[in-house]
Order: structure tokens, then C-alpha cells, then sequence
């Protein structure tokens, strides 16, 4: 079962959902949270250095980099030892954000990824 490339496909999954989810937090950060209802005009629009621009400027950035570590790095053999910790804090930083999804998608490719070394190493 360890064979099949699972880790890559939930790295690229959650890539994607995290490109998704900071063009969404960019999206509804130009809107006043008081004003949504009253769409009239763009006039209550806020810029993008906001607060809701650099989060979801964050998210599309750690779908590059998942995106990046799953078609590049995850080809390369040996496996980098750097990688792991990377996705490790990225789980932890997508949970403490409550990105759920990215959390159950993180997880177990992370799983994966160590019993894959694991396995290669007992072998």
C-alpha cells in the first residue's frame, strides 16, 4: 500500500484548497464585515495590505509551497530531511489558524511520508 504515491496526492489536494481559501480570505477582505449586506458600491472596500490580505497571501504561499515540496522535491531520492519539520509546522500553523482541512490533509501525508522512510530504512 506504501507504494502508491498517496503523500503527493494530498499534498497536492491541500494545495489546492489553500490556494482556494486565500483568494476566498482576500476576496471577502474587501468588504467591511458590517457593510456586506449593503453591496451598493465598492466605496467600504478594504485595500489589500489589510489584515485579511496577509493571511490569505500566507495560505497562498503554503500551497506553493506544497505544491512545490509534492511535484519537485518528493521525486528526489533520498527524501530531503528538511521537508518533514516544514510540513509539521505548517499542520501546526494551519491548525492553530483553523484550517481544518489543510490539518486532515497535512497529517496524514506527513504520516505517510515517515513510514515510508521507515520502511526504506529497515529494509
Amino acid at each position: 500500500m506504501l507504494a502508491k504515491n498517496w503523500e503527493k496526492f494530498l499534498l497536492i489536494a491541500c494545495a489546492a484548497w489553500q490556494f482556494i481559501d486565500g483568494a476566498l480570505t482576500i476576496f471577502l477582505g474587501f468588504f467591511n464585515p458590517t457593510k456586506i449586506n449593503e453591496l451598493e458600491e465598492f466605496s467600504h472596500a478594504v485595500p489589500l495590505n489589510s489584515f485579511n490580505g496577509l493571511i490569505g497571501g500566507l495560505f497562498m504561499l503554503a500551497g506553493l509551497v506544497n505544491l512545490l515540496i509534492a511535484m519537485y522535491f518528493l521525486k528526489q531520492k533520498p527524501l530531503s530531511k528538511a521537508i518533514t519539520p516544514i510540513l509539521v509546522l505548517e499542520a501546526i500553523l494551519a491548525y492553530l489558524c483553523m484550517d481544518i482541512i489543510s490539518v486532515a490533509t497535512l497529517v496524514p501525508a506527513i504520516i505517510i511520508m515517515s513510514l515510508k522512510k521507515r520502511v526504506k530504512r529497515s529494509v
